[in-house]
């Protein structure tokens, strides 16, 4: 029960990312996700240093770990500078339909990388949540302008996400969630401080209100949504998790019409219901080994 009410807060937070993106203004990809990990990492920093005395002797990792965890921050940073680029490069609507394929990757990658199985009715939730994305971002695929740079980005962010989460439920009974988050944001910010140093992209030289938004980005996607999406995945299988994050889109754009007062397109209110149908039934599909190794484990 802790792990779902915690998922669904991990949804509602990360729905504002792209608020945030977009209240960030004409900030590099490479800056808005760095700032993101950099803010992030010096938080939960803070908050280990005033909950040091109370909590437990760190947990030590070994050679192994620390390599997976290294892993999850450089998977982390590709997946953040993709989909910030893609969104740049293409149109929203294609974006949000190839960034949204990650459920797809996660029941291919599942059996080979977790082996964790999804029954036939998973499969099935697939096809519905997919339909659903394609009829929310309207498709524009007949427009004269289609950037296919961008698609390919909008792809790689939804690979790099699936593999992301997965490191998360692999070490899920190594490390303890917070110093797996510590050196997972702060890697990833390293990562990115690299590609910028390489690119010759500007740290500082932005308005004040980008940097408070990407200050956001930190606080409300990644510190509350990114940490819970965590915390989901070592509890639930990964192709779960996946699917629940296909709410975020929906979420968004009721964001956005509060907002900016963008009314949603027509196809949006059916497009949500099968998104929401489908993450409805990828939940109802476990079978009963599955089960009970839920509860073995939590």
């Amino acid at each position: 029960m802790g792990a779902t009410v915690g998922l669904i807060l991990a949804v509602f937070a990360i729905s504002w990312a792209s608020i945030l993106v977009r209240g960030s203004g004409e900030v590099p990809a490479l800056v808005i996700a760095f700032y993101r990990m950099f803010w992030s990492t010096l938080f939960l920093l803070g908050y280990r240093m005033l909950h040091r005395k109370r909590g437990k002797r760190e947990n030590e990792e070994g050679l192994a770990t620390r390599r997976w965890v290294l892993l999850a921050g450089g998977v982390l940073a590709l997946h953040f500078v993709s989909w910030i680029s893609a969104v740049q490069h293409t149109f929203i609507s294609h974006a949000l339909v190839l960034g949204s394929t990650h459920p797809i990757f996660a029941l291919l990658l599942s059996p080979l990388l977790l082996r964790e199985r999804a029954g036939s009715r998973v499969f099935l939730a697939a096809g519905f949540t997919l339909i659903g994305m394609v009829l929310i971002s309207g498709l524009d695929w007949g427009s004269n302008g289609f950037r296919f740079q961008g698609d390919v980005l909008a792809t790689i962010s939804a690979l790099m996400f699936t593999l992301y989460l997965m490191i998360a439920r692999h070490l899920r009974a190594r490390v303890d969630i917070i110093s797996y988050l510590i050196s997972v944001y702060g890697s990833a910010a390293l990562v990115l401080l690299f590609g910028m140093l390489v690119a010759g992209v500007p740290l500082v030289t932005y308005s004040f209100r980008s940097h408070m938004m990407m200050i956001g980005l930190a606080l409300i996607p990644t510190l509350i949504g990114h940490s819970l999406l965590n915390h989901a995945a070592r509890h639930m299988p990964a192709y779960r998790v996946n699917f629940s994050v296909l709410g975020e889109p929906v979420l968004a754009s009721v964001l956005a019409f509060v907002l900016f007062g963008e009314v949603p397109r027509g196809l949006f209110y059916v497009g949500a219901v099968l998104v929401f149908g489908g993450m409805v039934l990828a939940f109802r599909s476990g079978s009963p080994q599955e089960e009970c190794a839920q509860e073995a484990e939590g």
